[in-house]
């Protein structure tokens, strides 16, 4: 089929179906409890600790889990009885520990003469072991992508030090290093950087999406504004997030 070359510019897409997400913070502030508001949300969980939200859940912990997870929705997006409009993956951290487990077998298996020292990615001949993992990661997310519904990961949180050539200092950032980490950054549409503290017994979180010299967040289109503030009441923080978008 010819190139049909385009006369008029696009316009921005807002749909909520289209929007990938990254959400990134200290644990127990209420990250998977504000994605659990949402009535056709599926939570692929790698990780114990949604037992105290109703939610619908389906549990990964292995590769293979993980495998006959994504034929499911696919199989499920082709029959067109797609029930979800928002995938979660909570956590990306234990979904990453998985997938290295999983090349961690496929590299004793396949250097089979060293099997016996390779114990992590690391000890994978000629550096295959980080390009596997990142490779599975990469197919991971491309197939969720394809599916009809935001995508959403829910990732810990690390205080990275930063050198240059005249400066050290210390950003918030992804618990997750190397190229690995850079695709999870690049990845969402919106990285949201909970800030929480306390003003003594209450819990003052801050929704950053503005990057800054000591933070990684970000928001394409500014769609998501930046220092959005969660109060206590999560239903109504979820829905006027929700609204933000189409």
């Amino acid at each position: 089929m010819p190139i049909t070359l385009p006369t008029q510019v696009s316009k921005p897409d807002t749909s909520w179906v289209s929007q990938k997400f990254g959400m990134i913070g200290q644990p127990g502030i209420g990250k998977s409890e504000f994605w659990s508001h949402g009535e056709k949300t599926l939570y692929l969980q790698t990780e114990a600790g949604l037992n105290h939200l109703a939610v619908m859940k389906i549990a990964i912990r292995n590769f293979e889990d993980l495998k006959e997870t994504l034929t499911a929705l696919i199989q499920a997006d082709q029959a067109k009885k797609f029930p979800y409009d928002t995938l979660i993956v909570d956590t990306i951290d234990e979904l990453i520990d998985l997938i290295n487990e999983e090349v961690i077998r496929r590299g004793r298996e396949k250097f089979s003469k060293v099997a016996q020292d390779i114990n992590t990615i690391g000890d994978i001949p000629n550096g295959a072991g980080w390009q596997w993992a990142t490779e599975l990661i990469k197919m991971t997310f491309d197939k969720l992508e394809k599916l009809p519904a935001a995508i959403a990961f829910i990732g810990h949180l690390s205080l990275v030090e930063v050198k240059t050539a005249t400066d050290k200092y210390h950003k918030t950032s992804i618990s997750v290093g190397g190229k690995t980490g850079g695709y999870l950054l690049a990845w969402p549409d919106h990285l949201l950087n909970i800030e929480a503290t306390y003003n003594g017994s209450n819990l003052i979180r801050k929704v950053r999406t503005r990057p800054t010299q000591y933070i990684d967040a970000k928001s394409r289109g500014n769609m998501v504004p930046d220092g959005l503030k969660w109060e206590g009441d999560m239903k109504k923080n979820y829905t006027e997030f929700r609204a933000l978008f189409s």
